[in-house]
């Protein structure tokens, strides 16, 4: 038994450096994956002159491109800035927003009518300037009468609102107003020819003056302020007021 115990004592003390001098292999660190070189950025196509924020849509009888039938002269001009043409009629006052493909009708300091040959101003999903003659029928039936729209020969649906100037077979421009008055609108000429266009300057007699649709200005500046806008040019007070009673002696 003693020399089993020696023995094994013996073995032990051999083997001990042994043992004292392995150290295990250092583990390495996983080795990140190689990652794919960048690349270059692809230049992007610039946009072209897009409509100012606002809603896209048409609704009959009640807006276009966020336009509501009704609302002043001064939230279309600070919106769309100045008009590139401005044009009287016996009928209305029109103003042509030609980078917008936007034209607006103005009666009275409010709007009456707006119209649009723009194609990305849409009545819904499947209408709208581009579109053809069958989508008109197939989205608002064949209740129309024709006539002249925008010069275009077209489709006037006045109960409803809305009317189209066709180019052929396609729709060229989308005009809409509040439904049964397209008699009222220069743009439409129902049975007759067109409202004859004056010279001078946009009828401010029937606006109240230093009021909200004057811009709080009287009525000779209130004339000032909207021929600068719509021309670049500021004409005398002494004009504006001489116009403006000429205005209200017709008027009468």
């Amino acid at each position: 038994m003693r020399r089993s115990t020696l023995i094994a004592c013996l073995l032990l003390f051999i083997a001990a450096p042994a043992f004292a001098q392995y150290q295990p292999a250092p583990q390495q660190a996983p080795q990140p994956a190689p990652q794919p070189a960048p690349q270059p950025l692809q230049p992007q196509p610039i946009p072209g002159p897009q409509l100012p924020p606002s809603s896209r849509r048409i609704v009959p009888g009640a807006s276009l491109a966020g336009i509501n039938m009704g609302a002043g002269i001064n939230l279309i001009l600070t919106r769309f800035g100045r008009p590139a043409d401005l044009r009287e009629t016996t009928i209305d006052t029109v103003y042509n927003f030609s980078r917008w493909g936007i034209v607006v009708y103005i009666q009275s300091g409010r709007v009456s009518a707006a119209s649009t040959s723009n194609s990305l101003l849409k009545l819904s999903d499947e209408l709208g300037v581009g579109y053809r003659v069958e989508d008109v029928l197939k989205a608002f039936g064949r209740g129309f009468r024709q006539g002249t729209v925008e010069g275009f020969p077209g489709m006037i649906y006045d109960d409803q609102g809305v009317a189209f100037g066709l180019d052929r077979q396609g729709v060229a421009v989308v005009i809409v107003f509040k439904s049964n008055t397209a008699s009222q609108v220069s743009g439409l000429y129902p049975g007759g020819p067109a409202p004859q266009a004056i010279s001078g300057f946009p009828n401010v007699a029937g606006l109240r003056p230093y009021s909200a649709e004057t811009n709080y200005f009287s009525l000779p500046g209130y004339l000032r302020w909207i021929v600068f806008h719509a021309s670049g040019i500021w004409i005398t007070y002494a004009e504006a007021s001489r116009v403006v009673q000429e205005q209200q002696a017709a008027s009468r």
